[in-house]
């Protein structure tokens, strides 16, 4: 691994673990093997860390949205597919779902790259905009769908992890068919 990617893999280990504030450069520096100084040939502060870890993370958090994508897919099943996907990669990949859940609003992330982040993700407005023009979804806002679709997916990560519940297959699938359900025209 390169000292790049050692200092982001320690800042996200040791940023979800301890906060931002509980994250010192000299801390990242100790746990990633890299010199404090060398740091800053990389990055130029912590937030520029923070910044770029944001980045590469909901890139590959798009890129596994994506897995296994087909052209002509119906609307239901790419829904499920994409759905399915970030509920997978939440499980799958625990700091990097904890990060996003934390630093998700953090004053920490720049808005310019919040902004450029986002147009990653114009593959679900596209798929909301195509069921609505087909009748496949109810006329409600992009807003209120993809906040029902990322607040289940969400709520069964929180819920996976804390082991509050079994979540099984048969969860998870039924945890789909309310969000579908609550979208779909009837």
């Amino acid at each position: 691994m390169n000292k790049k990617t050692l200092i982001m893999r320690s800042t996200l280990k040791l940023i979800t673990e301890n906060g931002f504030h509980g994250a010192p450069i000299s801390m990242i520096a100790s746990d990633s093997g890299v010199a404090a100084g060398t740091i800053y040939r990389y990055f130029k502060n912590k937030e520029d860390i923070i910044n770029e870890l944001y980045t590469y993370i909901k890139t590959d958090f798009n890129n596994a949205i994506l897995k296994g994508m087909y052209d002509d897919i119906s609307s239901h099943d790419e829904y499920y597919l994409k759905w399915r996907n970030m509920v997978d990669y939440h499980i799958n990949n625990q700091l990097e779902a904890k990060f996003m859940d934390q630093y998700a609003t953090s004053p920490y992330i720049s808005q310019d790259v919040v902004k450029s982040n986002l147009e990653k993700y114009s593959h679900l407005r596209d798929l909301y905009v195509r069921a609505v023009n087909t009748n496949v979804i109810r006329k409600i806002s992009y807003e209120a769908v993809t906040i029902l679709m990322l607040g289940t997916i969400t709520q069964l990560y929180r819920t996976f992890n804390s082991k509050m519940f079994n979540v099984d297959e048969k969860i998870i699938n039924e945890v789909f068919e309310g969000f579908w359900n609550g979208i779909k025209l009837s």
